[in-house]
C-alpha cells in the first residue's frame, strides 16, 4: 500500500468516521515500530471513539480547534484547542467531541512493542497535556506518514517525533496528571485574584466540574478554600511585618480594607488590628 493512500476504514479494525482522513506508515522491517497511522479529524457533532482494554494502539492526539472530553483517571476530563492527550495501549480509550464546538484534531495511532515500558519510564500513565512546542511534532508526523519513502530513515524520524511528544508530556506531567492538583494550583492565587475561567482552563476542566470535584474531595468550594488561604497569609503578615493593614489587604488581593477587616473578623473572630496587637503581646 502506498503511504499517501487513504487507508481503508476497516483495514485495522477501526471504523473511522466520514470526516476523517488517515494515512498509514508501515515499515517493511517493522523497525522501530509496527505501524503509525496518522490522521486528521474534521469538526462534526456526534464524534465518539470507544476502544476496549485489548487495544494494541497507543494513541496521541492534538486538538487544533474546538473542544471535547477524554475519559482518563476514571472520569471525563475537558480538553480544548492546544491540548494533546496520550492514551496508552492496554487501556480503555474513550473520547468524544463537543456537540456545540466539535474539535478538529491531528492524531497518531502508534503500535510498538516497547511503548508500555517507554511511557512508564517517563512516568506517563495517560492523560491530557499542554505544551507550546508539541504542535510542530504532530505536523511533522502528518508529513512523514504521507511520504512514499518507506525507508528505515523515515521510520526512525517518525519514532523520534513520537518520543519528542512523550518528552513534552513528561515535562508537563506533574500539573496535568495530578487529579487533585487543584489545591496546589489554588495556592498560586493567594496573592492574586481568582479567575475561575483561567483556573478551570489550567485544570483542563469546565468550571462546574472544578467546583463539583473540589467540593467532593475537600468538602469546600475552591473560592471558600482560597479565602481561607488568604486569611492565613494575612495572619502571617500581621504577626511578622509592620505593613499597614490596607497594604496587607492589597497583597492578598482584597482591595477594600473595610471588607478585608469584616472578612477577617468573620473568619477568625477578631479584627486585624486586634490580632496584630495580641501577637505582639504574645497572646
Amino acid at each position: 500500500m502506498s503511504n499517501n493512500e487513504l487507508i481503508n476504514k476497516n483495514e485495522y479494525g477501526v471504523k473511522y468516521p466520514s470526516k476523517e482522513r488517515a494515512y498509514a506508515f508501515i515499515p517493511h522491517n517493522k523497525i522501530p515500530f509496527e505501524s503509525a497511522i496518522v490522521g486528521e479529524t474534521y469538526p462534526f457533532p456526534g464524534y465518539e471513539i470507544n476502544r476496549s482494554e485489548n487495544t494494541k494502539i497507543c494513541l496521541f492526539e492534538y486538538i487544533v480547534s474546538g473542544e471535547g472530553e477524554v475519559f482518563v483517571g476514571g472520569r471525563w476530563q475537558y480538553a480544548k484547542a492546544g491540548d494533546f492527550y496520550i492514551l496508552p495501549s492496554g487501556q480503555k480509550q474513550h473520547y468524544r467531541s463537543s456537540s456545540v464546538d466539535p474539535w478538529r484534531k491531528i492524531w497518531i495511532n502508534y503500535t510498538a512493542p516497547y511503548m508500555e515500558s517507554f511511557l512508564s519510564a517517563y512516568g506517563i500513565v495517560g492523560g491530557i497535556y499542554r505544551s507550546e512546542s508539541v504542535r510542530v511534532y504532530f505536523d511533522e508526523l502528518t508529513f512523514l506518514a504521507k511520504t512514499d519513502d518507506l525507508s528505515e530513515n523515515t521510520a526512525f524520524k517518525i519514532a523520534d517525533r513520537i518520543h519528542r511528544i512523550v518528552r513534552c508530556a513528561a515535562l508537563n506531567r506533574e500539573e496535568t496528571e495530578d487529579e487533585w492538583g487543584m489545591r496546589r494550583l489554588l495556592c498560586s492565587y493567594v496573592y492574586k485574584k481568582l479567575n475561575l475561567d483561567e483556573f478551570a482552563e489550567k485544570m483542563h476542566m469546565s468550571k462546574s466540574n472544578v467546583i463539583r470535584l473540589y467540593k467532593k474531595k475537600y468538602g469546600i468550594t475552591p473560592y471558600e478554600e482560597l479565602i481561607r488561604m488568604k486569611i492565613e497569609a494575612a495572619k502571617t503578615l500581621l504577626g511578622e511585618t509592620s505593613l499597614p493593614i490596607k497594604e496587607i489587604a492589597a497583597k492578598v488581593c482584597i482591595t477594600d480594607e473595610h471588607y478585608f477587616s469584616s472578612l477577617f473578623l468573620e473568619r477568625t473572630g477578631i479584627r486585624p488590628g486586634s490580632y496584630r496587637k495580641d501577637r505582639k503581646n504574645g497572646v
